[in-house]
C-alpha cells in the first residue's frame, strides 16, 4: 500500500454551552459527563482518541465518561444528538457541507496521536478484470487534483 493522505482528529460538540480547548483539559471538568469515541478495537479514530487522552494525561480522569460508538458514524450520532457532550471525530466530517455550522470543533494536536493514514494498493482482481481502469484510479489518488480535494475536506496531503 502507498499512503496518499492522513486524517485529522478533532474534538466536536453540538452543545452551545461548551467551550472547547485544544489542550483537552475541559474534558476533566464536571460540565462534561459523556465523551464519545469510536471503539478503539475496531476504529482508527478510537485509537487516536485514546492516544490523545493519554498524551494529555487525561485518560484516567475521564475513562468513566467514555461512550464508545461501534464506528465513527455512530460516534458522530452520539455527538449530534447530544447523547454525548463532546466527542472525537474526523475533521473531514465537521468540514463537510452536511455538517458545516453544526456545533463547534477544535483540532487535536497531531503530536498527540499516531497518524491515521489512508493508503491504496492495486489488487490482483483489478489487474485481472480491468487493469486500465484500476491503474487510472490508483494514479488519480496521487494526482494534484485529488490532493486539492483532500485538502478541501480536511486531510493532510502526502
Amino acid at each position: 500500500p502507498k499512503i496518499y493522505t492522513e486524517c485529522l482528529l478533532v474534538l466536536w460538540t453540538a452543545r452551545s454551552d461548551i467551550n472547547l480547548s485544544s489542550n483537552l483539559q475541559m474534558l476533566a471538568t464536571d460540565q462534561i459527563k459523556k465523551i464519545a469515541i469510536a471503539n478503539p478495537k475496531t476504529a482508527p479514530y478510537g485509537v487516536a482518541a485514546e492516544q490523545a487522552l493519554k498524551y494529555y494525561k487525561l485518560y484516567d480522569q475521564v475513562e468513566g465518561k467514555l461512550a464508545f460508538g461501534e464506528s465513527i458514524s455512530q460516534t458522530n450520532q452520539f455527538i449530534l444528538t447530544q447523547s454525548a457532550d463532546v466527542g472525537f471525530t474526523a475533521k473531514s466530517v465537521v468540514v463537510s457541507d452536511e455538517m458545516k455550522g453544526k456545533g463547534k470543533w477544535v483540532a487535536v494536536d497531531t503530536k498527540a496521536y499516531t497518524p491515521i493514514s489512508q493508503a491504496a494498493a492495486l489488487l490482483q482482481h483489478g489487474e485481472d478484470n480491468n487493469k486500465e481502469a484500476a491503474e487510472k484510479f490508483f494514479k488519480f489518488l496521487y494526482s494534484r487534483s485529488a490532493k486539492e480535494i483532500y485538502k478541501k475536506f480536511g486531510y493532510i496531503v502526502k
